[in-house]
């Protein structure tokens, strides 16, 4: 059986990247409304967003120090995307810095 921490952490991310979603969405709706001056480049950094945001709900699940980096790193990123992002950022940051779950380094044997 496997053991997930930061079930929380991870379902935030999650969140995020269907608000980036979201975001993709709108800007496709756009191209039919304004020019596409800027599409392309607005369009590979959505999808980059969303692509970190699922990868990261997934690396913290698993409790290294380096998904704890970039959780914290991609958290503080998020810190301009006012109103919504910051406060889910503000969450994500308190769960990365204060509420981690590290894996253990000895875990013992499961008997089945």
């Amino acid at each position: 059986m496997l053991i997930h921490h930061n079930q929380i952490l991870s379902t935030l991310h999650r969140i995020t990247g269907f608000i980036v979603i979201s975001e993709l969405i709108y800007a496709i709706y756009n191209i039919f409304v304004h020019t596409l001056k800027y599409f392309i480049g607005s369009l590979l950094g959505l999808i980059a967003a969303i692509a970190t945001q699922f990868l990261c709900a997934r690396s913290v699940k698993t409790g290294t120090t380096s998904s704890r980096i970039g959780s914290i790193v991609i958290s503080i990123l998020m810190l301009n995307m006012f109103p919504i992002g910051t406060v889910i950022a503000v969450v994500m940051l308190f769960f990365s810095l204060f509420k981690w779950e590290k894996d253990s380094t000895f875990q013992l044997p499961i008997k089945n």
